[in-house]
């Protein structure tokens, strides 16, 4: 038996049609409501919530059609089926139009009207099954933590899941609103290759890739993505995919191959500690006495400077190789900028240099040597200082991300020469750069930050990366925010 509190609708100017249709329906275990009139039914159908109506076709001042438009104007839900005695081809095809569930010629037996209920109510029964299926659905696809989309050949948007906001830091209606979101986001770097392969796949009509790019966050820091695309057939052709974030991995990747370096590199030094060092220390003592004995042989100058910058390398490896020791507490990113900032002040005024600094509101504290931290800050801001022309402005700014703090800083660079991660973070060779930015590095990486670099056209980009872990277990370890 259906729920009692189900009403349904009845509209016949004939009161014993009416009344023989409500009696069945009340015994079927439904509450009938009957209007002999269209508009006392439009102020019933206002007022209350129907399953179905059962309207006649002929009705005075307004038809059965005109009234069953304007209910399905008020709710377009509402399931019409049309009795009539005057079933005319004209009639069907208006009630097709309508949306009509279904079509009574009278007279008709209560059969007949059992059959049309019991018809509605499979359907109805699918329909919230299916309803259900496709909510289970969305949900699960809204829960997927990487970025579900689909787009037009146009490459504009017809679908982007939720994830979109804690990935790239839009809204899905606010993406939705925008026609080139999708190309805006990605990458100046990548922006051609991946609309480029984005356009082929629907030219080709070959729509399944997977590529990796580096896509921009509504604050402007780089998330670094893999985007995998999956065609499905559509009346017009669409490209659904995902986009999962891989900038972890990218790290890991990244730490993974600082650390090989370094790993070689102690070789090579433990190498050159024993099979150099005495040999520089003869040649270089071999050097002085030449000079003193033969003051205007150029020789001796040019063999004394090479042993001396040979031993200036070998310093700097093993200073950066020597082990540290940390004294983490809780600290403010925010706060030790600021602090950094007011005593490089004279340092920035002498270059005539500007700063732009935008910190985040809220950022959770990180567990690090502060003192550590300062170090790298202002040894990063010194760096930028140093390659920067008179009068340029040094950016600055603190997020959050995915369980990081991280702070850029980026500046014009007009003599970069597109210097690799090796030769910037690495302490090889000569270099401008000298050992600051690696032992920053190291140091990072040992407190299990990370520090990375990236170019732009004529720009330089660090990013400190500090995870927001709480504390190691530690009978020193302090637990102030300072």
């Amino acid at each position: 038996m259906p729920d009692t509190k189900q009403e349904i609708l009845i509209v016949d100017d004939e009161p014993s049609g009416c009344e023989a249709v409500a009696d069945f329906l009340h015994i079927e275990g439904y509450q009938p409501f009957v209007c002999t009139h269209p508009q006392e039914a439009l102020a019933s159908f206002e007022k209350g919530r129907f399953l179905i109506a059962f309207v006649d076709i002929n009705l005075p001042v307004m038809s059965g059609l005109e009234l069953a438009s304007k209910m399905k104007e008020i709710d377009p839900r509402i399931e019409i089926v049309f009795m009539t005695g005057y079933g005319t081809f004209d009639n069907a095809v208006e009630a097709i139009k309508i949306g009509a569930y279904d079509y009574l010629r009278k007279p008709f037996g209560m059969s007949e009207l059992k059959l049309c209920l019991s018809r509605f109510l499979e359907r109805q029964a699918l329909t919230e099954r299916l309803e259900q299926s496709e909510q289970r659905y969305f949900s699960l696809l809204q829960s997927i933590p990487s970025i579900i989309f689909v787009i037009h050949d146009n490459l504009s948007l017809d679908f982007i899941s939720n994830a979109s906001e804690p990935i790239l830091g839009y809204l899905p209606e606010e993406a939705m609103a925008d026609p080139n979101w999708i190309v805006k986001i990605i990458h100046q770097g990548d922006r051609a290759r991946v609309k480029g392969l984005l356009t082929s796949a629907f030219k080709s009509k070959n729509l399944r890739f997977t590529t990796e790019c580096r896509l921009t966050h509504r604050e402007g820091h780089v998330i670094h993505t893999m985007i995998k695309s999956i065609h499905y057939r559509t009346e017009f052709p669409r490209l659904s995919g995902i986009i999962v974030d891989i900038s972890d991995r990218i790290f890991l990747e990244r730490a993974k191959l600082q650390d090989e370096n370094v790993r070689i590199l102690g070789a090579i030094s433990e190498e050159v500690a024993h099979e150099i060092r005495n040999p520089l220390v003869s040649i270089g003592g071999f050097a002085r006495r030449l000079k003193r004995k033969f003051p205007d042989l150029p020789e001796g100058d040019i063999i004394l400077r090479e042993s001396q910058r040979l031993e200036k390398i070998l310093r700097r490896i093993m200073e950066y190789l020597r082990p540290m020791e940390f004294t983490c507490e809780y600290c403010s990113v925010n706060g030790i900028l600021t602090e950094c900032l007011e005593l490089l002040g004279p340092d920035m005024d002498h270059r005539s240099a500007k700063s732009r600094v935008k910190l985040a509101s809220s950022l959770s504290p990180v567990y690090m040597d502060k003192d550590i931290l300062a170090q790298i800050f202002t040894g990063l801001i010194l760096n930028a200082l140093k390659e920067m022309d008179m009068g340029d402005t040094l950016h600055m700014r603190t997020f959050e991300s995915r369980g990081n703090v991280n702070i850029e800083f980026k500046n014009r660079d007009p003599k970069m020469k597109g210097e690799g991660v090796d030769r910037v973070l690495m302490p090889f060779g000569e270099g401008c750069r000298g050992t600051a930015l690696p032992l920053s590095s190291r140091s990072l990486r040992q407190m299990g930050g990370f520090l990375s670099y990236s170019q732009e056209p004529k720009e330089m980009i660090f990013t400190v990366s500090l995870p927001t872990r709480s504390k190691p277990v530690s009978e020193n370890a302090k637990a102030t925010i300072s």
